[in-house]
Formats: C-alpha cells, sequence, structure tokens
C-alpha cells in the first residue's frame, strides 16, 4: 500500500471517528452498545430506547449538525424475543384490524417489525405513538402496512431474502459505509457527463457522471429490441471502470434502465444501488424474467440469478423528498418522475452546493385541472432547490398525440366495434404501467356502462405486477388510492381473469365469445402476446390496439409501420401469418410526456437550469425538441437562452467548469 493510500483511510477513519465521538457525547445516556456505518446512514444501537424517544429533539439535532442519516436502532441483546413480540401485539392490537401472527414480519437488520393488517386504521389513529410504544415496550420498531388484496410472490421473496441474508447485508452496508464517510480526497476539480447508453437513440439507458472525486451511473439498462452487444450499454468505454465506481441511481424498473444491472455484479461491483421500494420490487421480477426469456430463447443469459441475489443484497431504497449521501461529494434526492409506480427524477447535488444536475429518466406530465383521464400517478415532481444542468428524455420530442380522455374514447369505441363483429381485441402491454393503466380505463368503462360486461384476460407478468402496485398505494394518485381504500379496486372485477396457467390461456384462446386480451410484451418481442397474435391475426372480426411505445426493429414496429406478412419459426418450420385483423395505434396512453408536455415541464420547472442534455430519443425527436426549446426559451420562463446539447454516445460533456455563455452564443 502506497503512502498516500495509507493518509487516505487514515483520514476516513478520522471522519468517522469525530462523527462518532459528537455522537456518543450526545446520546451517551442511551447506553450506546454501537455506533455503525451502514450504508448512508449512521446507525446508532441503544440499550434504552425510552431515553431515545423522550430526546427525539437531540437526535434531529444531530443529523442537522453533521448533515448526515441517522437511525437509532435497539441493541439486538435488548429486543424481545420474537415470540414474546409476537404475543404482546396480538394482545394489543384489535381483532377487527384483522391481523394473525403470520402477518407479523421481523427485520434482524434494521430491528423492524411490519405488521400487515387488513386495516389499519382499526389499529391506531396515532401510528407514530403507537411504533414508540411498541418500541420501548419491545425494543422493535413498529410499522404498520396496509395489507394489499392482491398478494406478491415477488414482495415475499425480497423478504425472504433479507431475513436469509442477514449478516451478508449488514456487512455490505458497512463495506458501503466505509466509502460513504470517507474524507474528501481531492475535491470535485471538474464535472463531466459521459454517455454510455440512450444517447442519440431509446433504450439501454446508461450515463456516467464523473466528479473527479467520485464516479456515479445513472441507470444500467438494454436496448428492447433484443440480446448481443448492441442491446449493451458501451461498459467498455474508457472512462468506466467498475472498480472506480462509487454508486448506481435507478430512475425505474423498465428494462431499459435495469437490463444491465446484474451484470455490473458479476463482473464485481460491490457497491450501491438506490432506487425506491417499489422500484426495488418490480426490478427483481423484469430481471427474472429478461433471465428466463434469454434461455427460452436459447440464449446464455447476460448474468444469472446468483448475479441478481448479489445485486438485491447491495441495493439501498430510498423514499421520495429524503436527501441521501451517496458518495463524499454527492447527495441524492429522488422525487415523482410519473412514469411509473416508483419512478423517479434524480437530483445530484454535487461538491457541497457547488453543481447541481437533475436526471428526468422518463417522465410523465400533464396538467390536473381540467383532466378527464384515469390517471395511475401524480403528474411529474417539477420544483427543486437548484438546478444548472437538466438531462431530460425526448421519446416523444417531435410527436403530439392526442390527450388522454381522446386515447380513452378511441379506445371505448373500437372495443363497443369489435363486440358487435363479435371479435377479440388484442392490446400488447408492458407488465409494468401500461397493463395497470388499460385495466383501470377498463374497469371505468364497465362501471359507467360505456363498454359491454365482457371478459378481460389478463396474460403475462401482469398480475404480479398488479400485486405491488397495490402494495404501494400511497404512490398512486388521489382518486385511484381513494377507490382502492373505499373496496372499490380498479384491477378487480367479475370480468377480469388473470391467466395464471396453460387451461386459462387455452380458455381466452378457443373462446367464440367477444374478449379484451391484455398480454406481454408490449412490443410483441416474445411473451404471450405472440401466442394470440397467432391465433387471432387472420381473422379480420378482430384487432390489435396499440397502446405503448414501439421501437424501431420490434415487430410492434413492423406491424404498425404496415408489415402484414410475418413468418415464426415453429417446431423447425417456417410458418407465415397473414394479418387480416385490425390494426389500430393509440398513442393518448403513453407513459412518457409528449412534446407539449415536455416543454410544459420545462415552463414548470424551478429554478432553471443553465444547460439541458436532451437523452432518450431518435434522432428526429431530439432535434425537433431542440427547436423548440431554442424558438420558445422566453416564453418557456427563461431570462436568457440555455444551452441546448444533444449528445451522442461516448461522447463526454464537461458541464463544470464551462463557459455556457460562450457556448450559447456560437449555438444560437
Amino acid at each position: 500500500m502506497t503512502k498516500s493510500a495509507e493518509n487516505r483511510i487514515e483520514s476516513g477513519e478520522k471522519l468517522r471517528r469525530r462523527i462518532i465521538m459528537e455522537i456518543w457525547n450526545a446520546l451517551r445516556q442511551a447506553e450506546i452498545t454501537g455506533i455503525e456505518f451502514e450504508g448512508p446512514e449512521i446507525a446508532v444501537y441503544v440499550k434504552k430506547p425510552e431515553y431515545i424517544l423522550q430526546h427525539e429533539n437531540i437526535i434531529s439535532e444531530i443529523a442537522k449538525n453533521l448533515r448526515k442519516r441517522i437511525v437509532v436502532r435497539t441493541d439486538s441483546k435488548a429486543r424481545k424475543p420474537k415470540e414474546a413480540t409476537v404475543k404482546y401485539l396480538m394482545e394489543i392490537i384489535p381483532k377487527e384490524a384483522g391481523v394473525s401472527p403470520s402477518d407479523i414480519e421481523f427485520d434482524e437488520v434494521l430491528g423492524e417489525v411490519k405488521i400487515l393488517a387488513h386495516h389499519p386504521e382499526k389499529i391506531t389513529d396515532n401510528q407514530r405513538k403507537f411504533s414508540n410504544m411498541i418500541l420501548a415496550t419491545t425494543g422493535w420498531r413498529a410499522h404498520i402496512i396496509k395489507k394489499p388484496p392482491l398478494m406478491s410472490t415477488t414482495l415475499a421473496s425480497v423478504l425472504r431474502h433479507y431475513l436469509s441474508k442477514s449478516s451478508e447485508r449488514r456487512k455490505a452496508l458497512m463495506s458501503i459505509g466505509e466509502r460513504i464517510f470517507r474524507e474528501v480526497r481531492i475535491g470535485t476539480r471538474y464535472i463531466r457527463i459521459i454517455g454510455l447508453g440512450s444517447f442519440g437513440e431509446v433504450g439501454r439507458s446508461a450515463i456516467l457522471v464523473d466528479t473527479g472525486e467520485s464516479k456515479i451511473l445513472l441507470d444500467a439498462g438494454a436496448s428492447p429490441t433484443g440480446f448481443g452487444p448492441d442491446a449493451f450499454p458501451y461498459f467498455s468505454a474508457p472512462e468506466f471502470k467498475i472498480e472506480d465506481l462509487d454508486a448506481v441511481v435507478i430512475t425505474h424498473a423498465h428494462l431499459d434502465h435495469i437490463g444491465m444491472l446484474p451484470f455490473l455484479f458479476k463482473y464485481g461491483y460491490r457497491g450501491p444501488v438506490y432506487m425506491t421500494e417499489p422500484t426495488r420490487d418490480i426490478a427483481i421480477l423484469v430481471l427474472k424474467d429478461y433471465i428466463e426469456l434469454a434461455r427460452r430463447e436459447g440464449r446464455d443469459p447476460p448474468y444469472t440469478l446468483k448475479d441478481l441475489e448479489t445485486m438485491l443484497t447491495y441495493t439501498i431504497t430510498v423514499p421520495y423528498n429524503m436527501v441521501t449521501d451517496v458518495a463524499p461529494d454527492t447527495k441524492l434526492t429522488f422525487s415523482n418522475a410519473g412514469h411509473i409506480l416508483g419512478s423517479a427524477v434524480a437530483h445530484l447535488h454535487i461538491g457541497q452546493g457547488l453543481y447541481n444536475i437533475l436526471y428526468t429518466g422518463d417522465i410523465k406530465y400533464y396538467k390536473i385541472k381540467g383532466d378527464t383521464g384515469t390517471r395511475l400517478l401524480p403528474p411529474a415532481t417539477y420544483q427543486f432547490h437548484r438546478v444548472e444542468t437538466l438531462i431530460i428524455e425526448s421519446t416523444y420530442g417531435a410527436t403530439e398525440t392526442q390527450s388522454r380522455g381522446e386515447a380513452e374514447e378511441d379506445l371505448i369505441k373500437l372495443i363497443n366495434e369489435i363486440y358487435q363483429k363479435r371479435g377479440k381485441i388484442l392490446i400488447p402491454v408492458m407488465a409494468v404501467g401500461r397493463g395497470q393503466e388499460i385495466l383501470a380505463v377498463l374497469n371505468r368503462a364497465r362501471k359507467e356502462g360505456r363498454i359491454p360486461d365482457i371478459p378481460v384476460y389478463v396474460d403475462g407478468m401482469i398480475y404480479e405486477v398488479t400485486a405491488i402496485y397495490t402494495a404501494y398505494i400511497d404512490h398512486l394518485s388521489r382518486a385511484i388510492r381513494n377507490a382502492i381504500e373505499e373496496g372499490e379496486n380498479p384491477f378487480l372485477s367479475e370480468n377480469i381473469i388473470y391467466v395464471n396457467d396453460q387451461a386459462r390461456r387455452q380458455e381466452a384462446l378457443n373462446s367464440t365469445e367477444p374478449a379484451i386480451i391484455l398480454a406481454t410484451s408490449g412490443m410483441m418481442q416474445g411473451g404471450p402476446i405472440i401466442e394470440y397474435f397467432k391465433a387471432f391475426a387472420e381473422d379480420p372480426r378482430n384487432a390489435l390496439a396499440f397502446v405503448s411505445y414501439q421501437a424501431p426493429g420490434t415487430l410492434g414496429r413492423r406491424l404498425m409501420e404496415g408489415e402484414r406478412e410475418i413468418t415464426f419459426e415453429e417446431n423447425g418450420m417456417l410458418r407465415t401469418i397473414k394479418t387480416r385483423m385490425k390494426i389500430v395505434r393509440i398513442e393518448g396512453f403513453t407513459g412518457h410526456a409528449t412534446k407539449s408536455e415536455l416543454l410544459l415541464y420545462l415552463k414548470h420547472l424551478k429554478p432553471k437550469p443553465r444547460n439541458i442534455i436532451l437523452n432518450h430519443g431518435e434522432s428526429a425527436a431530439l432535434v425537433s425538441l431542440a427547436h423548440s426549446i431554442k424558438q420558445k426559451w422566453s416564453k418557456l420562463g427563461f431570462k436568457g437562452a440555455p444551452e441546448i446539447i444533444i449528445p451522442e454516445n461516448l461522447e463526454s460533456i464537461r458541464v463544470y467548469p464551462r463557459n455556457t455563455r460562450m457556448h450559447t452564443m456560437i449555438q444560437y
């Protein structure tokens, strides 16, 4: 080890020692048994949690002084045994809350007990007071969670993983803590943004932020068009080295943003991955399916389930609007992106106020007032403290679609038309987001009598994702949340049939009655949608309705652009399908902001950025959006013309220091 490396270790230990002493002096009366740096949090273990409850203001003051997240946990030896805690909880929880012993789950790493209740409101009207009482009595910090109406096997598997890997999980968190809570080595001398994917294209999102002091990867996606080198980010770029990576930040759980995340762990990455809790759960489901799809197609997947489990061990969930340290010089804040459940806009605060980057990932933005659509999520957050550079998606940068209300009307009209013909409507949907939105639209239309009461078959991963949606109703729009709480679940009704085995699929395929079929994948690149397409494509009474973006090269895009003879390989033989079914494109359901919505977002965005980097769009969309911003910057509320940058993959943009005025003058 070199002398400089030894000095860096000593300086890191010095920083941690200073933090420990400050906490120790303030909380020694709580009988501290340990202070650990667990990921972005400083965990204080105490024997007397009742002292902490009586002096919560001290914790807040320490956290404010240190500018760090502090969590207090009871020492494991001071906690009541699980059996005794369950007995105590069952004695104090009212029966009408609908809690059984099997609904009580323990997390030994965090010292938490989760209580799943059918009716949480029957337990207490003051959850914090109730939780504090349990903490003082048992040593376990309680969280009351509403039991979702649909049970998810994914949520259960995530919990089992954390319970079975608790010691590995804690070691991982402590290792991450050492990396975060080290003193700054050289400081933030520059800030560069390097496109490893999604620059000049839609798919394989991966953006490296290099501050000189740290390196942070924003998303790690795969192309939706398939497998192979061209579908993966440029991890071979000279600026990217896994051993130098400080953190990975994931904005949401679509494959083009998470598809290559376990690949990093396959090749040795052992650092933190930050995402929201719903994103974690959906990501596990999507990545497992990605592995299985590769195997079904006779390909070797780029990683294994073991790599996925390792990734889960190092995953740290962060709620919206919580500031979190991810590197010695960088703090992260997630805000709602409005795209799918758990999707986030990522705000990076670099160098103690030196520079701020806002990365939208994929966003949906719309005017709430006057909107007639069935919305699952609120629109993207647009107010921040500081933004110098904005990286914004441009998927629909050249496209103006119909309104959401008009899209719903078109779908309802199509359903009634095909119903009169006694045909079937096939709707390819992404399991995450679009599947749930279409279910909500169909359920509302049926209740209002605008469509007939016909079977809706739901095939693929949609059920499991929908179950995850119902587990996080606090993330949903107010209307949908209220409906679920009042027992009017838009994802459950007598005519919705979840296809969970081959018998149900055959029922849908062989039925002679009109039906609506929602199936994955949304771009028709595999999944059960292909089986339904083969069965229904040659009957002109049927219809195929595209309600989401179709990437170039996908079967969905080919059909949408007019190709009608589709050849498949079946049992070593070629079969050509002559498509006679009606093909309709309904774009108003998109989970991406349209061109006018992107401009509206820029208009409302506060504060205004100096630089705007356009990504996640085809060339025409990028150029069109850039042109519109250049023409309308004053109407969008900018006091001066922002610099618009459209980089290609492997380009490096130095955003700090940057002579923005000079670049803008050259540009305009």
